[in-house]
């Protein structure tokens, strides 16, 4: 497993990116990550799975987010995991609710499943609310999506990120 940047010190990392001609303080490509920062995000775990335009889009999120936050962050972070995953949302049966007149469901629940670029799967993680069931889920509402899902440890903690390509939307 990878640690932040090598060059731990705010001033040495801003020598390596004027090393590297970038004045702005802005990466341009993978390559820059690894001479500046020091891992190779072809190393994270879950790389190996993805297809070449899920690994290029995984690239280009790495490059984006990294110049998206102060430099104090950069030296602190790294990607933990990535996968493109198929993501099921659960909801409840219909329940009537006496303040808007009429019946909700409420998302109750999540999956998420690996889709490997061998076509192989693999269950990631799954939950239900505290007081929720299987039972409780109304199969006929599932929701499912599918993104890259990239797993970052920065400042000590751990945040994801839906991932997709510039021109889907959901």
């Amino acid at each position: 497993m990878y640690k932040p940047t090598i060059n731990t010190s705010y001033k040495g990392v801003c020598r390596l990116y004027e090393t590297c001609g970038r004045s702005d303080y802005c990466l341009r490509a993978a390559e820059d990550i690894l001479f500046i920062h020091g891992f190779d995000i072809r190393k994270t775990p879950g790389y190996e799975d993805l297809t070449s335009d899920q690994k290029e889009l995984f690239a280009a999120h790495c490059v984006k987010y990294m110049n998206s936050v102060g430099m104090n962050t950069k030296i602190t972070m790294y990607p933990k995991a990535v996968h493109f995953v198929r993501e099921y949302q659960y909801c409840s049966f219909p329940e009537w609710d006496e303040e808007i007149q009429k019946n909700i469901r409420w998302q109750i629940g999540r999956e998420w499943i690996i889709l490997k670029a061998n076509g192989r799967t693999r269950k990631f993680k799954k939950y239900l609310d505290d007081d929720r069931t299987e039972a409780d889920i109304d199969k006929t509402v599932t929701k499912e999506f599918e993104y890259l899902r990239v797993d970052w440890r920065q400042n000590g903690t751990n945040v994801w990120f839906h991932v997709t390509a510039p021109d889907e939307y959901y």
